[in-house]
């Protein structure tokens, strides 16, 4: 019997991350009473590591795991352990996956050299950065996020693309957390930015183990239900499906991410044409649909979107994300705000131990009165990344950022860190949302710093997606104008979603969060 009388050989490859990979897989199987060898492979993958190239300039799929499903198909092995995202989506005849582990850390992560840190930039990098990473899909992003970077083929194991950071002339490097986690490599010389979703969208199954067998070896699967964790197995085998569909390997600029939130499944995709185009992005939730069917549609849907005429109830300019995502794929975009603001003079007496800004405009009209260096003993909170990102451009540190569009669990988790008193610089018309969820014994103070107020007159929009930014601007507009048969609304978060459906507007997309990219998840 296999793994009693005579031992499982595990063919992995040589790196520090796969030999941790394959011993691990050893010592499962072990501690459930098994015989198990490892045989070390090595992969065309490897042998290339030398070459500083990037990813799709390397001919075929399967570059790291080819050699291992030959020995697999010879006999000479018995399992093969994959880092599941290296993995293809079609395999040769006669092998199959028989299980996929608990996921680790699925994201990606920044590591940025101590001084090439500003604070004040997006991700926290200084201008014109230059990035190592090999990924056509983390250049994609990136490169969506931040123009100016300079990026830069990096190639190696784990260990030695640190070491490069470290000895090289790079100024930061991308990895995947779930390796460094897993190496328990030391990184405290290094800035690091967590690059999660749905902000930047990892490869599909990233963090995820593959235990690949010969699909005859029916003994063999019924071991390796001792290493399939049931949760991984339905999201990965969805987050797998969407790569086969988009026809696609390891090296095309497409990520794929999903998670189970209460009773549903959200799933985030990022499609670039190429590593230097706009990525187009999209966010759905599904529930009781196969997977093939799910997968069908949000990929048709990607593909098959016809560009169209988009207006944004906000001010913006011509390098804002959502605006540069949009006329990169063909649409016509006009942006307008429909709420004229007006500062309210403030006598602020620093007798404070936080200030929470929960806007933009609280940021402006605040600093616009208070010098900044009077309030280097205060600590500050933003209310989500875009309102944090404004205070870092003040030369500032936010020592707090609410996730996610659940006003509620940012009151919550905001309520884990304050003590003190703390004053919320904010508009005369605030819904105070957070003030009103936090529960500790703690001291609230309102600032009223600016008015805001729907304008007077506002000219009817013909374009075919309306995106409205605040509830203000919802209510501003269809107080003087209806729905047109023709028109899609999408909203920025649930606040402004209510307000749309109590004027009456009855279909409207969500952003997951108040963010331009997940606005923008909401277009394609």
């Amino acid at each position: 019997m296999k793994g009693k009388s005579t031992p499982v050989i595990i063919g992995t490859r040589g790196s520090e991350l796969a030999l941790w990979q394959a011993n691990f897989t050893k010592s499962v199987l072990e501690n459930n009473g098994l015989q198990v060898e490892l045989k070390i492979i090595k992969t065309k993958g490897d042998a290339t590591q030398q070459w500083n190239l990037s990813f799709d300039k390397i001919e075929g799929k399967g570059f790291f795991t080819k050699e291992l499903e030959d020995e697999l198909l010879a006999g000479t092995i018995d399992l093969a352990v994959h880092s599941c995202k290296d993995l293809p989506t079609e395999f040769p005849e006669g092998l199959t996956i028989a299980a996929y582990s608990k996921r680790a850390n699925p994201f990606d992560i920044l590591l940025i050299r101590k001084e090439s840190v500003d604070e004040t930039k997006v991700l926290k990098l200084k201008e014109n950065a230059i990035v190592g990473t090999s990924s056509a899909r983390r250049k994609a992003q990136l490169m969506a996020y931040r123009p100016d970077f300079v990026l830069q083929d990096l190639r190696g194991n784990v260990p030695t693309r640190v070491k490069k950071l470290a000895e090289e002339n790079y100024d930061a490097i991308v990895l995947a957390s779930a390796g460094l986690e897993r190496l328990n490599v030391d990184l405290s010389a290094f800035e690091k930015v967590a690059l999660t979703a749905p902000m930047i969208i990892p490869a599909p199954a990233q963090g995820v183990l593959a235990f690949q067998i010969r699909e005859e070896d029916s003994e063999l699967k019924k071991i390796c239900e001792l290493l399939n964790d049931e949760a991984s197995n339905k999201i990965t085998s969805l987050e797998r499906q969407i790569l086969h569909d988009f026809e696609g390997g390891c090296q095309m600029p497409l990520g794929v991410y999903a998670e189970k939130i209460e009773n549903d499944v959200h799933v985030w995709i990022s499609q670039a044409a190429a590593w230097n185009a706009f990525p187009k992005r999209t966010h759905h939730v599904v529930s009781d649909e196969s997977i093939t069917v799910v997968s069908e549609k949000l990929v048709n849907q990607l593909k098959n979107t016809q560009p169209s005429s988009v207006f944004i109830s906000s001010d913006l300019n011509d390098n804002d994300y959502l605006v540069r995502g949009l006329r990169a794929h063909g649409y016509s975009v006009n942006y307008e705000s429909f709420i004229e603001f007006k500062q309210v003079d403030v006598d602020f007496t620093y007798d404070a131990d936080w200030l929470f800004f929960s806007s933009k405009n609280g940021v402006k009209y605040f600093f616009n009165q208070i010098d900044t260096s009077k309030i280097a003993a205060l600590k500050i909170a933003a209310i989500n990344q875009g309102t944090a990102q404004s205070i870092y451009e003040l030369g500032l540190q936010v020592d707090f950022i609410g996730q996610g569009s659940d006003l509620y669990k940012i009151a919550e988790d905001f309520d884990a860190v304050a003590s003190g008193k703390i004053i919320f610089p904010q508009a005369k018309k605030s819904m105070q949302s957070i003030q009103k969820n936090l529960i500790k014994n703690i001291v609230i103070e309102s600032l009223i710093v600016y008015e805001n107020s729907p304008k007077i007159s506002i000219s009817k929009r013909n374009e075919e997606l309306l995106i409205f930014t605040s509830p203000m601007s919802a209510e501003a507009y269809f107080s003087q104008h209806t729905q047109q048969p023709n028109q899609t609304i999408i909203s920025i978060g649930n606040t402004t979603t209510k307000k749309l459906k109590a004027l009456g507007i009855s279909e409207v997309r969500t952003a997951f969060e108040p963010s331009n990219w997940s606005i923008l998840d909401n277009v394609f």
